[in-house]
């Protein structure tokens, strides 16, 4: 007799490594078990938790631990009832010593200012209860149109695999990224990137925010949005990192606007007013987005130019804010408020007259 269950064990150990009839499930995973093409049952190692309303729940909360034998579960008839598969793409942070490795593997290398990242797709035939995940949020903009990039690592929980893998078909993670996108895009509305002249007193700007914590605590106060969307919840966001979305130029241009902020306070302090104040804070601001607003930081610049050699320049910068007035500006003299008297700057005295006066037609 003991012979005999001895070499059903072998036997049923052989047939878990190929996933017939028995599988072999690592801790922290979840099996999902098709018949035909349609779910059959949940089988997780997860321990503390169970199957509750095909869910992932608490077995405090009521959920049933499926059994298990030598470390083997069991799956069904095969072929009736069969571990099922889908394919699943993520991204990870990768070496250069890795890069090479993960193309061959098929992965796409991306090198980003925070590091290379590879994305892969891969045929799977389970799903991690919880997983961390590197998440780089793109162009996420705050106040001023300035748009930055924030590097995060988002650990994700299985809450809803039915929803996840087979109502999805296995493509919950871009969906949850989405979700969470939105989430901190809201969190950053109307935010400044930090502290300047103009700053509203009591307002808290982007390098205020104690980033640990008050991005962690927004997300999961909305993690229900995710859930709704992907079947994933959001166990833990960890902020990494932040740099001004673009090229290395505008990113060199973010921190020459910090410096511009120092010297307008600087010049202000000196007795130079507010106008030269402006023109500091205004010129480094066309440098900060010379590369996502190409045509228009070219125009800011030169109106700043000229302006910056007339004594009423900096005045009437300020009497007008800069981007309404100077955005769509395409004539040769700048021409600020709603006065018969308002102050006149020419741009380019060496325009033809045919230009003149077609410009003269729009203003």
């Amino acid at each position: 007799m003991f012979v005999v269950l001895a070499g059903l064990a072998v036997w049923a150990y052989v047939f878990a490594g190929y996933g017939i009839f028995f599988s072999f499930i690592k801790s922290g995973e979840i099996v999902l078990v098709e018949m035909g093409k349609s779910f059959y049952k949940l089988i997780p190692n997860i321990p503390g938790y169970g199957v509750l309303n095909d869910k992932i729940d608490l077995i405090s909360n009521g959920a049933k631990k499926p059994k298990s034998f030598l470390g083997i579960f069991w799956i069904g008839i095969y072929p009736i009832q069969k571990v099922h598969k889908y394919s699943f793409s993520w991204d990870k942070f990768v070496s250069k010593n890795e890069a090479k490795t993960e193309t061959e593997k098929g992965g796409t290398i991306e090198e980003t200012y925070f590091g290379i990242i590879s994305h892969r797709s891969e045929v799977v035939s389970s799903v991690r209860h919880k997983n961390s995940y590197p998440i780089i949020l793109k162009e996420m903009e705050l106040r001023g149109q300035l748009k930055i990039d924030i590097y995060f690592d988002i650990i994700f929980e299985t809450v809803n695999p039915v929803f996840s893998v087979f109502m999805l078909n296995g493509n919950w993670f871009p969906l949850a990224v989405s979700a969470f996108s939105g989430i901190v895009s809201d969190f950053l509305k109307g935010m400044e990137l930090r502290k300047t002249p103009k700053s509203i007193v009591g307002e808290k700007t982007f390098e205020e925010t104690n980033k640990e914590s008050d991005f962690n605590e927004a997300v999961l106060a909305k993690k229900g949005i995710i859930l709704e969307a992907s079947g994933m919840t959001v166990a833990q966001v960890v902020y990494r990192d932040y740099a001004q979305s673009g090229t290395t130029a505008s990113k060199a241009a973010m921190e020459g606007l910090k410096i511009a902020e120092l010297n307008a306070q600087t010049k202000q302090k000196e007795g130079e007013g507010e106008g030269a104040k402006t023109l500091e804070i205004k010129k480094a601001e066309a440098l900060g987005i010379r590369e996502v607003k190409g045509a228009e930081a070219d125009m800011l610049l030169r109106a700043l130019d000229v302006a910056k050699k007339h004594s009423q320049g900096g005045d009437i910068l300020v009497a007008k804010e800069y981007a309404g007035a100077i955005k769509d500006f395409t004539g040769s003299t700048l021409i600020f408020g709603a006065s018969n008297i308002s102050p006149m700057i020419p741009i380019d005295g060496n325009k033809n007259k045919s230009d003149q006066k077609k410009e003269d037609k729009n203003v």
